[in-house]
């Protein structure tokens, strides 16, 4: 059976993620003394690496001057009390830098940085809440919010700082299993001819499949290039359903086929998650995602076939904007319940989760 895939484009793709992880990346860290000293360990520990494409400086304010002039990738502030914050900040936007702050306080920051004439932009900075403490919980949450800012305001680099620093390797893998999903629920939604989904969906999964492993330290190499090739076939089945469902339903055909889309892709990209957390190798990948294809095929048909779920399609029907919302919402969990039913169904051992900050 011919694959519905180009192969040398995967093995392309390959190497260019293998070429994204091996660059060299810098993070500015700056300390604000005023700061607790347990915050101030928390936010410096997350960028200890062992990677040799990765440099660290750290600087300690007011004790030590920040020079915005030093060439980083990132800089990140550890924020207390200290009034100077957010001319700190501004000192790194203005060379261009992007500049993320984390503070005990959001609130005393933002009123400090707003009275000296230097605002910080909402989206650059995040905080412990009022009265928290650093639990082993909020450390998690936290350096997640860290690992999404980075991928978001680097994104060229941000396979090379996953590799770098492991915090930033789960919001990686969110970030592509969102765009990758709903890249596919496009595809579903305007492609009209028979079959001609198939290789754009397909393209599209393997290459972010590619993306996780290599978050997770699992660059593909050309001996398995058939293997995900094999990972492919198996989304036969997924695409399969989606066109009997379509046929079922074949006003909202394109619909249908826009959610399969994005629950096989959200269900391949979740149990990958999974997998390589616990402790998975490329090697099994392949058994993996052909599960995952399988379950996440039967959830999401027996979930379309209900009644209460035809009626619902059916009345927003003429709303198609709103249909695809509506479809895309309600897919979301059964992706995510297709992927643990793989991912258990397999027991790879002991779950290891990811390394925080």
């Amino acid at each position: 059976m011919k694959l519905p895939i180009d192969i040398p484009a995967l093995l392309t793709a390959a190497i260019d993620i293998d070429k994204a992880c091996s660059v060299s990346v810098s993070a500015n860290i700056l300390i604000d003394e005023s700061a607790t000293p347990e915050f101030q360990v928390f936010v410096r520990s997350g960028f200890n690496s062992e990677s040799a494409n990765s440099r660290v400086m750290v600087s300690y304010f007011p004790t030590q001057t920040p020079d915005a002039h030093v060439a980083s990738d990132i800089a990140v502030i550890a924020a207390g009390s200290n009034p100077d914050v957010g001319k700190i900040a501004a000192g790194f936007r203005e060379q261009g830098t992007p500049v993320l702050v984390v503070a005990e306080n959001a609130e005393a920051v933002h009123e400090a940085a707003v009275a000296a004439g230097y605002a910080i932009p909402d989206e650059d900075l995040i905080s412990l809440g009022e009265g928290e403490v650093l639990s082993d919980e909020l450390r998690g949450t936290l350096a997640d919010e860290i690992g999404t800012w980075i991928v978001r305001a680097d994104s060229e680099k941000r396979l090379a700082f996953s590799i770098a620093y492991p915090f930033v390797r789960r919001p990686l893998a969110y970030e592509s299993i969102r765009t990758t999903s709903l890249q596919n629920a496009g595809v579903g939604v305007v492609v009209f001819v028979p079959g001609a989904d198939m290789p754009i969906m397909t393209a599209n999964q393997a290459k972010m499949v590619l993306q996780i492993a290599a978050a997770y330290g699992h660059p593909l190499s050309a001996d398995r290039v058939k293997e995900i090739a094999g990972v492919i076939a198996g989304g036969f089945v997924f695409r399969g359903v989606s066109r009997q469902l379509a046929g079922v339903i074949p006003a909202l055909g394109w619909a249908v086929k826009g959610t399969m889309g994005y629950v096989g892709t959200q269900a391949i990209g979740h149990a990958a998650i999974e997998y390589f957390e616990g402790g998975g190798d490329i090697a099994g990948l392949a058994a993996l995602v052909g599960k995952t294809t399988s379950v996440a095929a039967e959830a999401a048909e027996t979930v379309a076939a209900k009644p209460a779920v035809k009626t619902v399609v059916a009345a927003v029907a003429p709303k198609a904007k709103k249909a695809a919302v509506v479809a895309l919402d309600a897919a979301a969990p059964v992706a995510k319940s297709a992927a643990k039913v793989a991912w258990k169904s397999l027991k790879p051992g002991h779950r290891n989760k990811g390394k925080r900050l």
